[in-house]
């Protein structure tokens, strides 16, 4: 999936630059030397230039002051050749990140995170969408999972993925679709669909004609669901009901194997962001893992997965007593996730690479001047 939307990217980068614009620019700042956030932007690094978009990392060190990124950020807005920002997260203690977000022009703000685009997202406006929240929104629209009615737990409310992840599920379906996507008359119209050669702007958008090629996906609207956010103080007890009940479940607490297979039922719905680092017991090597026990405790090889299962169901369990949500049978428990779903992302290789690729649509986006 994030190749093929990295193949819609690089032929909106191209069809942009034709008419004679400027190529997409993106400048990242990464700050320290922590070897996860080296990792990530060497991963952007690449991706961009996969879809020809031109990137900078500029790189400062672990004590740099709260002021000076301030100035950078201040001189890549005014920098006409900037299309998008992002600072590389975390930050040392002494930085505040919720300062040097907002110091991001909105219109550059990529990564979604300034409070004008969080407030945006959060009343169904058209705004910049932090990239992993875009990812689960997309990998859902593209599979069609249905959402419309449909019971979503959310575990983890940070305020860069739980809570935006939240907001884009239970939108209104008769408001504006935050990020690169608007629906006129229940049809799709995505700005990387359109190679317009009169307009960016959303006012005009629908006076344009479909130009591309490319064969997409049938779309559908996302939201409406009834969604809960859990989150580090919902007892763990409470998690499990919510989850048992849940049509979708979209992990991303950070907490390794939060998510059992006892804890959803069959044929749901599983997303997991979660990134973790841990040591395997056996090898001694360290391993990313999920939220998810996407393995199970005894579970043989299984099929396929990032793809919905034929017995996929999203119907609420009525049927279950409390007796066995909270007493599950011992075959149950060796049972693993990825069985017992009707759909999952495995990690690494789901959520991860559609966030590098929701990125460059930003700043496709940024460049095209499509949100502001």
């Amino acid at each position: 999936m994030a190749k093929q939307i990295q193949e819609e990217i690089q032929q909106g980068v191209e069809s942009w630059i034709s008419l004679g614009n400027r190529r997409p620019h993106l400048s990242i700042v990464l700050v320290g030397d922590n070897p996860a956030s080296h990792t990530y932007v060497r991963k952007k690094i690449r991706a961009a230039s996969a879809v020809g978009i031109y990137s900078e990392v500029i790189l400062k060190p672990k004590d740099v002051s709260q002021e000076e990124l301030l100035d950078i950020t201040d001189q890549l807005n005014m920098d006409p050749r900037v299309s998008g920002i992002l600072v590389q997260l975390p930050l040392p203690d002494h930085v505040d990140e919720r300062t040097v977000c907002n110091g991001i022009a909105p219109e550059k703000d990529v990564d979604g995170f300034h409070i004008i685009n969080i407030g945006r997202l959060c009343l169904d406006q058209h705004s910049f969408v932090p990239a992993t929240a875009s990812a689960v929104w997309e990998i859902i629209r593209r599979t069609g999972i249905e959402t419309f009615g449909k019971n979503v737990v959310v575990a983890g409310r940070s305020k860069n993925v739980g809570l935006p992840i939240a907001m884009l599920l239970h939108t209104d379906g008769g408001h504006q679709r935050p990020g690169g996507a608007s629906y006129l008359n229940g049809q799709p119209q995505d700005i990387l669909h359109f190679l317009c050669e009169n307009c960016s702007r959303w006012e005009n958008e629908q006076l344009c004609q479909p130009k591309s090629n490319i064969s997409h996906p049938q779309e559908m609207p996302s939201g409406d669901a009834t969604v809960t956010i859990a989150h580090r103080y919902t007892p763990n007890e409470q998690l499990k009901l919510h989850t048992q009940l849940a049509d979708i479940v979209i992990v991303a607490a950070g907490v390794p194997k939060l998510i059992t297979s006892d804890m959803i039922k069959e044929g749901a719905a599983v997303i997991d962001v979660g990134i973790n680092y841990v040591r395997d017991p056996v090898t001694e090597k360290v391993k990313l893992v999920g939220d998810v026990d996407f393995e199970g405790s005894f579970s043989p090889p299984s099929h396929k997965h990032c793809s919905p299962t034929k017995n996929a169901v999203y119907s609420s369990p009525l049927h279950l007593t409390w007796e066995s949500l909270m007493h599950p049978s011992d075959s149950e428990l060796d049972v693993a996730v990825k069985r017992k779903a009707g759909f999952i992302t495995p990690v690494p290789g789901g959520v991860g690479p559609v966030t590098v690729a929701m990125l460059l649509k930003n700043t496709l986006l940024a460049a095209k001047k499509v949100i502001y």
